[in-house]
C-alpha cells in the first residue's frame, strides 16, 4: 500500500516500491525472495562445511602465516578444501565431510600467493607416512647459497613446522607438533646438513593430521634475534595432509 505523503508516494503500489530521498521521489523493483532449490541447499551446506574448516586452518596454523598472507587467502583455501570435499563420494552433496576426503589435495597450499615457497627455497623434503603412521619429513644436505633465498639482511634461518589433528565435523583441533630448526649462514657457502623430522600420529587415527611449513628470516646479533618476514617475503604452505 502507498502512502501520499505531501505529494509524496511512500510505500509499495504493485510491483514498485516508492522512496522519498530528499526532495525526490524514487521508484524501486519490488525485491522478491529465491526459492532456493534442494540443491542449492545441499551445496550451500557443503559451502558452510567447507567455511569452517578453512578459518579453523587459518586459526590453528597463524604461527605459520603469521598474517603475512595475501588477502585473498581464506577464500583460496576454502576453494582448496572444497576440491578436496568432492572426493567424498560415498557421501551426497549436502552430507559431505573432510574427514573422509583426499586431503592431500591441500599439500602445496600457499597462504601467500606472491610468496610461493618454491621461488625460495629450491630442494624439496621429502615427505612420507608409514603404516604406523609416523609423518617422516627429511631434508637432503643442501648449499644455502644455491638452494635458498633469504632476506638481504638475514643471517640465520629457522625451518618452522606445525602440525594439528582435526575433527572437522565437529570443529575440534588438538596439536601434534610445534618444531623448528635454525641454521646460522653468516658465511653464504654454509653448508645445511641433511635432517630428518618424525612426528608420531598413531594417536590421532580417524583424524586429519595439517602440517604447515615456513622458513623465518633471522637478523641476530650479540642480544636479540630480529624475525624480518614480512608481507612480501613469507614463504609459508601447507606441507602435508592427511587422513590418520
Amino acid at each position: 500500500m502507498g502512502i501520499n505523503d505531501n505529494g509524496f508516494i511512500r510505500g509499495l503500489v504493485g510491483p514498485l516500491v516508492n522512496r522519498k530521498v530528499g526532495n525526490k521521489n524514487l521508484l524501486q523493483s519490488r525485491p522478491y525472495r529465491v526459492k532456493q532449490t534442494e540443491d542449492t541447499k545441499r551445496a550451500g551446506k557443503d559451502f558452510g562445511n567447507v567455511s569452517r574448516a578453512g578459518a579453523l586452518i587459518r586459526m590453528c596454523l597463524s604461527l605459520i602465516h603469521q598474517e603475512l598472507h595475501d588477502g585473498q587467502m581464506g577464500n583460496r583455501l576454502n576453494r582448496q578444501l572444497y576440491r578436496a570435499l568432492k572426493t567424498n563420494l560415498d557421501r551426497p552433496k549436502g552430507l559431505r565431510t573432510l574427514n573422509t576426503c583426499a586431503l592431500d589435495r591441500l599439500v602445496n597450499f600457499q597462504f601467500n600467493e606472491n610468496c610461493h615457497m618454491h621461488d625460495y627455497l629450491f630442494i624439496d623434503p621429502v615427505v612420507s607416512v608409514n603404516e604406523n603412521n609416523e609423518l617422516n619429513i627429511s631434508f637432503p644436505e643442501f648449499e644455502s647459497s644455491s638452494a635458498l633465498v633469504v632476506h638481504k639482511k638475514c643471517n640465520a634461518i629457522v625451518f618452522k613446522f606445525h602440525a594439528f589433528a582435526f575433527d572437522f565435523e565437529m570443529s575440534d583441533f588438538i596439536e601434534i607438533k610445534d618444531t623448528e630448526w635454525e641454521y646460522d649462514i653468516i658465511h653464504k657457502e654454509h653448508t645445511i646438513p641433511a635432517k630428518s623430522l618424525t612426528i608420531e600420529c598413531a594417536d590421532y587415527a580417524g583424524k586429519s593430521i595439517v602440517v604447515g611449513f615456513t622458513i623465518l628470516y633471522l637478523y641476530k646479533d650479540s642480544r636479540r634475534s630480529t624475525v624480518l618476514n614480512e608481507i612480501d617475503c613469507n614463504p609459508a604452505s601447507i606441507l602435508a595432509a592427511f587422513q590418520a
